[in-house]
């Protein structure tokens, strides 16, 4: 016999624009919208064999997460990861909208191509794919991309992925660009002429191992340049992956100036250190990469006075080819769409209240990317995440979903489960 109706029994509601904003509730789910909320003391009214109740007692109800930093494999890359397995990896990490970096083969740089990935979904994972477009012609840093066409298209923003744009006078020309439409670019951070091929953080441990260094400097020098011309044209610039103390200063300052600047840090970046690579585990080289005890209190800090304005997953996955090699061989990335949230959580659980997290992975990244915020009241679309914070688990190579098995969660035990998602009429409770 079908189910017609859902309620979701006893949840905290954790949606800052909802009137039941911190809130027990039983919630009510029927043909893809919230038809009833009724507050916790209440009585459910009587369930019926079309009716299926989710005793939600010590679990958050918050909308849908969206994530706005995905690698995205397909086309030229599937062996890594495809469409499918990405969406499905989103769905069970509580993932309802993805935002996708346009490093495909060939770039997310046409029209056709942000309609397609617009409009892509399945059955059993109704992830929205929400394209971010190439800011240079195939990622190259020479010619700016038909920004306006790709906009108008559905583009949320433009970047050049995991390369930095460090073309000075194109950075300037895009931002005076893009002010005409409102436009955001997103930008990671990091001076290539400081870099060069660099394995891990400079320190230390760096040192002990014979790694070559990526220094802190190699992404301040960029925030301070880049700053420094959107202070000169105005305009929108969003970084992405901030990693160093100096670059939360930089940034907080830049607020404080009136600048419109947004940025993000990875799930994964407060879950390490730089001494956790002595063992070389290729698992664990990702760029920006892990660095030290005083950067990672300085980002918690970022997140806590709300410099840092959202969390993303930094989901690249990797296949075995290029991970098991030696360190200095090995590609940059993990997996982290499906451990996102419990990443961050199990990081940070005495520091950071679970309503801050949930807000920096829903509402945070839609309002940068200017994508429709949903919420939490009657009469509104069911687009939700149910999570148990303080249910624990552990990763297996076996549960992962994607293609590629590059997470360094494997085996470790994590704070925070998915317990359900819901996009309109499509659910899965796990």
């Amino acid at each position: 016999m079908s189910i017609e109706k859902i309620w979701i029994k006893g949840a905290l509601i954790i949606d800052s624009q909802s009137p039941y904003h911190l809130q027990k509730c039983h919630l009510a789910i029927q043909q893809g919208k919230i038809v009833h909320i009724l507050k916790a003391q209440a009585t459910l009214p009587m369930i019926d064999a079309h009716t299926r109740v989710i005793d939600a007692e010590d679990m958050a109800l918050s909308i849908g997460f969206m994530d706005m930093r995905t690698a995205l494999n397909e086309p030229g890359l599937e062996h890594k990861e495809t469409l499918e397995s990405l969406c499905r990896a989103a769905w069970k990490g509580g993932f309802t909208d993805i935002a996708t970096l346009p490093q495909t083969l060939p770039p997310i740089q046409q029209k056709q191509q942000i309609a397609f990935l617009r409009h892509y979904t399945q059955a059993d994972a109704p992830v929205k794919l929400h394209p971010i477009a190439a800011l240079s012609e195939n990622l190259e840093g020479v010619r700016m991309n038909e920004f306006y066409d790709l906009h108008t298209h559905g583009a949320v923003a433009f970047s050049d992925g995991t390369h930095t744009l460090q073309n000075a006078a194109l950075m300037l020309r895009a931002l005076r660009y893009m002010r005409a439409f409102d436009g955001l670019i997103m930008q990671f951070a990091q001076n290539q002429d400081l870099v060069e091929s660099g394995d891990m953080h400079e320190g230390v441990t760096s040192t002990y191992l014979g790694l070559k260094p990526i220094t802190a400097l190699s992404e301040v020098v960029q925030i301070q340049r880049d700053l420094k011309i959107l202070e000169y044209t105005g305009g929108k610039l969003h970084f992405s992956t901030l990693s160093t103390a100096e670059s939360v200063k930089l940034i907080r300052q830049a607020k404080a100036e009136g600048l419109a600047v947004s940025c993000d840090i990875a799930a994964a970046q407060l879950s390490f250190l730089d001494s956790d690579l002595e063992n070389f585990d290729t698992n664990l080289k990702v760029n920006p990469p892990f660095r030290t005890e005083k950067d990672r209190k300085a980002l918690i800090q970022g997140i806590q006075d709300g410099t840092i304005d959202a969390i993303v997953s930094h989901h690249q996955p990797q296949d075995q080819e290029s991970k098991k090699l030696e360190f200095d061989l090995a590609e940059f990335g993990i997996l982290n769409l499906q451990t996102a949230f419990a990443a961050i959580h199990t990081a940070t659980k005495e520091l950071l209240p679970v309503e801050l997290i949930i807000d920096k992975m829903s509402s945070a990244p839609r309002k940068i990317l200017g994508c429709k915020i949903p919420t939490i009241q009657e009469g509104q679309e069911a687009v939700l995440t149910l999570i148990a914070p303080k249910e624990e688990w552990i990763l297996t190579e076996q549960t992962i979903i994607s293609e590629s098995k590059n997470s360094p969660f494997v085996g470790k035990k994590l704070s925070g489960c998915i317990k359900a998602v819901f996009q309109q009429d499509k659910y899965e409770i796990f």
